[in-house]
């Protein structure tokens, strides 16, 4: 009899990082999860039916932080790192109207619809696949032409996160809303910011 994934992950959170497991609370809460229809009420439930054992509290704790909707680990490292610079809460996979084909959309990792900025995660597959480059290159274009602004992020931006969030800084002062002060990301600001995931057992 398989462990529910809820049970598993409180056994191994001592192990991992309490961004690890917000990674894996957004996974069992997305759409390429296997565990079809799992719910944060249902994962809340699972934790509470746990009480008191090892690692529930910990997991308890990353789920405040998990969203449902995510597609991938990046786009949950984004979000958070967004999160910890003063950014505020950004709409995950937001939908957008695609100007060139009616009745269609086109959707944004992280998107702030008031002020037409997204936040997109950049893998190496994305420059590694030609259609995939190309496909990356028109949603783009399509997107610039009817006013929105992309900020691309890579895995080194999240160690390294100042390039990024500056570049993010600039889009919302330039659309007229409030940015956080770049010093929350800068100097000794910084170590709060990047943070690795756990590095492989061997």
């Amino acid at each position: 009899m398989l462990s529910h994934p809820v049970e598993v992950l409180c056994q191994i959170a001592g192990s991992l990082p309490h961004d690890d497991l917000v990674v894996v609370l957004d996974h069992l809460l997305g759409p390429n999860c296997r565990h079809k229809g799992l719910t944060c009420d249902e994962i809340l439930a699972a934790l509470d039916a746990r009480a008191g054992h090892r690692g529930t509290s910990a997991v308890k704790a990353a789920l405040t932080d998990a969203r449902s909707g995510v597609e991938s680990a990046g786009e949950t490292r984004l979000r958070l790192l967004l999160g910890r610079a003063g950014f505020p809460e950004p709409v995950v996979n937001l939908a957008v109207p695609d100007p060139d084909r009616p009745g269609s959309s086109r959707r944004i990792d992280l998107g702030y619809p008031e002020e037409k900025i997204g936040a997109e995660n950049q893998g190496d597959y994305h420059r590694t696949r030609r259609d995939q480059w190309r496909a990356d290159e028109g949603r783009r274009d399509s997107l610039a032409s009817v006013g929105w602004q992309l900020r691309e992020a890579t895995a080194d931006d999240i160690t390294a996160p100042a390039r990024f969030l500056n570049g993010m800084r600039r889009a919302f002062l330039a659309a007229g809303a409030e940015a956080p002060p770049a010093s929350n990301w800068l100097g000794d600001a910084r170590a709060s910011l990047a943070r690795r995931s756990a590095p492989p057992r061997r």
